[in-house]
């Protein structure tokens, strides 16, 4: 089936002799698809929630706020909801492996809209399969930052163990959660 649309548009000439003349043109536009390309309310366009650069350093500084009261040499990463990084922090101390890890697990939150530990428990459970999806990093300490049901980005921190590494994203997303509820 076809999609078809029409383009049309209603130019008018005038000169000083002549009447007014209207002159009509029609475009069809036929492209593979299915139907007719009928405009109803259900296309109308649909407002979406992006994280802006100030709610990802807000959810950064809360979560170093944390790890330097703890003197927990981490990294830490916010990335948006197409997994593009928006802010990162490596502390002072923090190993060199774990900025890259930091990365990835936040990437993996935003892009499965899924916390990372969903993805180490199924390779637990033996479905080592689900480690081999591309995008997934199969270990704790990534979550999808979530503003009124919409998956808006991901957090992440590395160098710790991954127990403590939550403990450290669910601080920074309960700033930001407690910032967005102002």
């Amino acid at each position: 089936m076809f999609l078809t649309l029409n383009l049309s548009r209603n130019i008018f000439c005038a000169q000083s002799d002549l009447k007014c003349s209207k002159i009509f043109f029609t475009h069809n536009i036929k492209a593979f698809g299915a139907g007719r390309f009928r405009r109803t309310a259900r296309w109308a366009m649909r407002t979406k929630r992006v994280l802006d650069l100030a709610d990802a350093e807000l959810v950064l500084v809360a979560a170093m706020g944390k790890a330097d009261q703890e003197n927990w040499k981490v990294s830490m990463t916010v990335v948006d909801e197409a997994g593009c990084l928006m802010a990162f922090r490596r502390l002072d101390g923090a190993s060199v492996s774990s900025a890259q890890t930091a990365i990835d697990k936040a990437r993996s939150a935003a892009l499965t809209r899924r916390p990372t530990k969903f993805f180490e428990e199924m390779v637990a459970a033996g479905r080592v399969a689900a480690s081999m999806i591309h995008g997934v990093f199969a270990i704790e300490g990534g979550l999808p930052i979530i503003v009124e049901d919409e998956v808006v980005g991901g957090f992440a921190v590395s160098g710790l163990k991954s127990q403590l590494d939550i403990a450290l994203v669910e601080a920074g997303l309960l700033a930001l959660a407690f910032h967005q509820g102002r």
